[in-house]
């Protein structure tokens, strides 16, 4: 018997606060009590002094996670990395100047596990805020980004990539959990695997590893006790022999010829297993302790676990025995990583607000970055096939039955897809004149009929999702101008088009200068959600190339600044200007006002 829609999407919403960031970053909130468990051996002495401590607190966000080195710096998220939440912005770290950079924001709940594959970075998103049903991540060469897709089969969210023999492959989840490869570095995908998951049932590719040449899954299907353990190998995924069976296996770390997972038994449990072919040993020493994550460096192995209260850093040398090198005192670790030999861990802090932590002074030496070309993500129309596309888009917008079938935002976002993928100037212009035609219905309904929206704002919201993926077209900035009125919800999911006029606006750079007011005009709506606020500063980051982060008055600083030189150069050449209203209400007119003795006869205040 089919499995009731609502009851579909409730299952998978359930799975999704259980693998917030694509599950290896698991917080229950019951923290396991020291008292319950056997008192660890301890050498504090294992990290020298001053070699962990708090180097920055980047910004608003709670939790700092996907932490990667790539080049001469750290990468790392900053987001509310353990709920359904709109915020996940990478920033980057230099161990050699203490400098800590605002690099890009991602539009996203959160990140997967990042990769550093062929010279570049991806990061893929973890729930990609678009709600396509199809996957999406970012990939950067340390200067420019790009957004990517994955333009088949169905995914909720990327948890994971890995590059495997030149090949790059992605761990999905929707309904299903799936293998996705790529062969030529992002620019196609294909399914090359499906997790076999009944009816009623949901399950996630949340992990992948390469160990001695071979790929490895590690699945989430929280209904079914088989391995969760699977080995790729000759275009076929078989569970790894003698693994234990349980719930899910994350955290998949090579280590000295073994591969470690962390596996949630049956009972919910934690145990450390590791494997080597088909040879399995079990984790004794970190039992009972939640281990959260897990990290290798040239000479020992490193994990961070959870309690009530704190955490602690453990070290092996050998995988076997374990000693807690540090303890947490008021702040809980959320990942790990061995960058140039040093230990670093995102945690997220006493104050709620996450904090990296590292050594004071840096060791190690890393090459220069190499600065590779981005892989474009593009395939051209003929004039025939452009036709075809836009005739059969306009069929689907016209239709009732495109709002009405209860996944408007898989319709919407099939029909634009290949036109999406064209990059195309003229695809572009075709999608933005369409911002403003009507449904025929005034509400849409999306996520198995769970969610009723307004129409309109689905229709915008897919096209600027298009829009944005095509790179080109021209956005209307009175669509930021429209107040935030819709009420918060559990998903977090929402289609006032602002935040994705702002991300379209960003992904085609359109950086003149009535684009740039209305984005800095937007920041000072009181009324928005901070996560909108976000959005607002990664298009402006973006686009202006400054990197003042949530930093509000900067940035309106910076735009009064920039208005009077132009004001000055423009005098100079005696050209009477008028400024506009920079921002919401008389502050910027005051602040220019302030100056304009020193603009000269031809300054007219906004």
């Amino acid at each position: 018997m089919a499995f009731p829609r609502l009851g579909r999407y409730w299952l998978c919403f359930v799975l999704s606060l259980f693998l917030v960031t694509g599950c290896h970053h698991f917080w229950n909130p019951s923290y396991s009590s020291l008292a319950e468990t056997k008192p660890p051996v301890m050498n504090l002495a294992l990290l020298p002094e001053q070699s962990l401590v708090p180097l920055i607190q980047p910004g608003p966000w709670s939790d700092i996670t996907g932490l990667i080195g790539y080049g001469d710096r750290l990468w790392f998220a900053n987001s509310v990395a353990f709920t359904n939440h709109n915020s996940a912005d990478i920033y980057s770290y230099a161990p050699d100047t203490g400098q800590t950079y605002y690099e890009q924001h991602l539009f996203s709940q959160s990140v997967g596990q990042p990769l550093v594959a062929g010279g570049l970075l991806y990061w893929p998103f973890e729930d990609p805020r678009f709600s396509a049903d199809l996957g999406e991540y970012m990939v950067t060469n340390g200067t420019d980004w790009q957004w990517h897709i994955l333009p088949t089969g169905e995914a909720f969210h990327i948890h994971t990539m890995m590059e495997h023999a030149g090949v790059l492959f992605a761990g999905t989840g929707a309904w299903a959990g799936r293998l996705q490869r790529s062969q030529d570095n992002g620019k196609t995908w294909e399914v090359v695997y499906e997790h076999p998951t009944p009816n009623q049932q949901v399950s996630r590719i949340t992990e992948l590893a390469v160990l001695n040449e071979q790929l490895y899954m590690g699945v989430t299907a929280l209904q079914e006790d088989g391995i969760k353990l699977l080995r790729w190998q000759s275009e076929k995924a078989r569970p790894v022999a003698n693994w234990p069976k349980g719930k899910r296996v994350s955290d998949l770390t090579p280590y000295d010829g073994w591969l470690y997972g962390v596996n949630l038994n049956p009972d919910d449990s934690i145990v450390v297993w590791r494997t080597q072919d088909d040879q399995v040993e079990r984790i004794a020493a970190l039992e009972g302790y939640r281990i959260r994550a897990l990290a290798a460096g040239p000479d020992a192995l490193w994990a961070i676990s959870v309690h009530e209260g704190g955490g602690f850093l453990w070290q092996s040398p050998d995988g076997v025995t374990w000693t807690v090198a540090h303890q947490f005192e008021g702040m809980r670790p959320s990942d790990v990583a061995i960058y140039r030999g040093d230990v670093y861990v995102g945690a997220r802090g006493a104050d709620d607000q996450g904090v990296l932590l590292g050594p004071e002074t840096s060791g190690g030496t890393v090459s220069p970055l190499s600065q590779q070309p981005l892989p474009l993500q593009t395939a051209q129309l003929s004039p025939q096939e452009l036709q075809s596309q836009l005739q059969q888009l306009d069929q689907v917008i016209a239709m009732g039955g495109s709002y009405a079938n209860g996944n408007s935002q898989a319709t919407l976002a099939s029909a634009l897809t290949p036109l999406a993928l064209s990059g195309m100037a003229e695809v572009g212009e075709a999608l933005s004149q369409r911002l403003d035609r009507s449904p025929p219905q005034a509400t849409a309904t999306l996520f198995d009929d769970v969610v009723s929206e307004p129409a309109k704002d689905v229709l915008q919201w897919y096209l600027l999702w298009a829009i944005g993926l095509n790179g080109h077209g021209q956005v209307p900035v009175e669509l930021l101008s429209a107040p935030w009125t819709t009420p918060s919800n559990s998903r977090e999911k929402y289609w006032q088009p602002a935040p994705a006029v702002a991300w379209a606006v960003a992904q085609m750079g359109q950086a003149d200068d009535e684009t740039i007011a209305a984005l800095i005009n937007r920041l000072s709506f009181a009324a928005d959600p901070l996560w909108l606020k976000g959005d607002i500063v990664g298009a402006l980051s973006r686009l202006t190339g400054e990197k003042f982060g949530y930093d509000e008055g900067a940035w309106q600083t910076w735009w009064t600044q920039r208005a009077i030189a132009a004001t000055r150069t423009a005098s100079s050449m005696n050209e009477p200007v008028v400024l506009k209203n920079w921002f919401d209400g008389q502050k910027a007119s005051v602040e220019i006002a302030a100056n304009a003795d020193s603009l000269g006869p031809d300054y007219r205040a906004p």
